[in-house]
């Protein structure tokens, strides 16, 4: 039952072709290599500012840091439509990387702005030295490697990336009910909300498949 509800919720956000996903104890993950990486990405970072930058006043990067971090996100952007055209082959190691450059950029433009919301002074951007970007970095590289030579057990780590998703959703949804002042319960709606969305999104694969 739980592979079921867990290969539900990836078929959400991703085609789940068994050749293009990571095998984990001979089961293959329930999102694809490429989706691995970036909920990977996106799990580290938000781990890494949930910890170091919480309770400080933050705002998104720099202008040269947004331009150099939106350059991590195109090797993504290349493979995936180079693949996709049949101008060269792709494998799920490539998948991944390129997965987790593009996931791990994410979380430093939306946390900054979730936090904006109930901070009245902002004083500093989310990047402020070399080790709020490495440590993610290295964070998402390690799990990547645990991954990649399935050194995780296969019902946790499939557990982590579609709580991943379903967080990731929450945070972009809870834009929408801003005017909340019960951080407890614009969390719960958004949720919700995000669960909603999901399962409708993978029922509405599930009938074009």
């Amino acid at each position: 039952m739980l592979d079921e509800i867990l290969h539900f919720f990836g078929g959400a956000i991703c085609h789940q072709l068994e050749d293009r996903s990571l095998m984990i104890d001979g089961k293959p993950l329930s999102v694809c290599a490429r989706c691995t990486g970036i909920y990977i990405g996106i799990f580290s970072t938000l781990v890494y500012l949930q910890l170091f930058k919480r309770k400080v006043n933050i705002t998104i990067p720099s202008i040269k840091m947004s331009f150099f971090l939106l350059l991590l996100m195109v090797p993504l952007i290349i493979d995936g439509i180079g693949s996709y055209i049949n101008l060269f082959e792709s494998n799920n190691l490539r998948r991944l990387i390129t997965g987790m450059c593009f996931g791990f950029v994410l979380p430093y433009f939306l946390f900054p702005l979730i936090l904006g919301k109930s901070l009245k002074h902002v004083s500093q951007p989310v990047i402020k030295n070399n080790k709020d970007m490495f440590i993610p970095i290295l964070f998402s590289a390690s799990i990547g490697g645990l991954v990649y030579w399935s050194k995780l057990p296969y019902y946790l780590f499939d557990s982590l990336i579609i709580f991943t998703i379903v967080i990731w959703f929450s945070l972009c949804v809870s834009f929408m009910f801003s005017r909340l002042n019960i951080p407890a319960l614009r969390l719960a709606v958004s949720v919700f909300i995000s669960l909603g969305f999901l399962s409708i999104l993978s029922l509405l694969h599930q009938m074009a498949s």
